[in-house]
């Protein structure tokens, strides 16, 4: 069974191929994720986890996001249409070196303005900034940062009873918030962001929600 934290686990503590295609993402694990947002619910919009859509009741925004995961030469697209949260509004990458993946997406706040499927992000060109990466429990690597990527990013988790780090690039507008549980169990995800090239050798963050969202996604997805 693979481990189910992120794809970079995949490389790190398993074997198993990553596998290709659409998947079917369970709505109500992102149901939890999104309990934060206030009571007060006055916005219709398109609810779609893949390919399962609906309609949602939301506070004051709209979104629309298409993710395009890249490991081991294989890839993942997934689109998620829901309630907004302002970390998810703006398009970006994360490269944890053996891992890539591009978010394009949108925030918006009429009724049922999120109904348009974005396209899939390219992966970006490499910008000059570097940050440490992890492999094979290694995390002296280090990967080029490329198009906004302009912070490196250190995770670490502790998940069914194992600890692991991760450490790779990521753009400013996925650092900004605080640490979450794991809706799938109690294990703690933290997720730290810092600038400066190669600063996530040192213990210098800012906590992130965003990331650990994804980090969510990437759990379900490779279930």
């Amino acid at each position: 069974m693979k481990f189910l934290l992120t794809l970079l686990l995949i490389s790190v503590l398993f074997s198993q191929e990553l596998i290709t295609g659409q998947f079917t993402i369970q709505a109500s694990y992102f149901h939890l994720l999104f309990m934060l947002q206030t009571d007060l619910l006055s916005l219709m919009c398109q609810e779609c986890f893949s390919e399962q859509c609906g309609q949602k009741n939301c506070p004051d925004q709209c979104t629309s996001l298409t993710l395009y995961v890249v490991a081991s030469g294989k890839n993942v697209t997934s689109v998620i249409k829901t309630c907004a949260i302002p970390e998810m509004c703006s398009p970006g990458s994360i490269n944890l070196g053996e891992v890539v993946m591009t978010s394009n997406a949108m925030c918006c706040s009429s009724t049922l303005c999120n109904i348009e499927t974005l396209p899939v992000l390219p992966l970006p060109q490499p910008n000059g900034k570097m940050c440490y990466s992890c492999k094979n429990n290694d995390c002296s690597q280090t990967v080029d940062c490329a198009g906004n990527e302009d912070r490196c990013i250190t995770e670490t988790a502790t998940l069914l009873g194992m600890k692991v780090t991760m450490k790779g690039c990521v753009a400013k507008a996925f650092c900004s918030s605080n640490e979450l549980l794991n809706p799938l169990g109690n294990d703690t995800i933290n997720v730290q962001c810092c600038e400066g090239n190669l600063c996530n050798g040192v213990d210098s963050f800012t906590p992130s929600f965003f990331l650990m969202i994804i980090s969510l996604l990437f759990s379900i997805l490779f279930y």
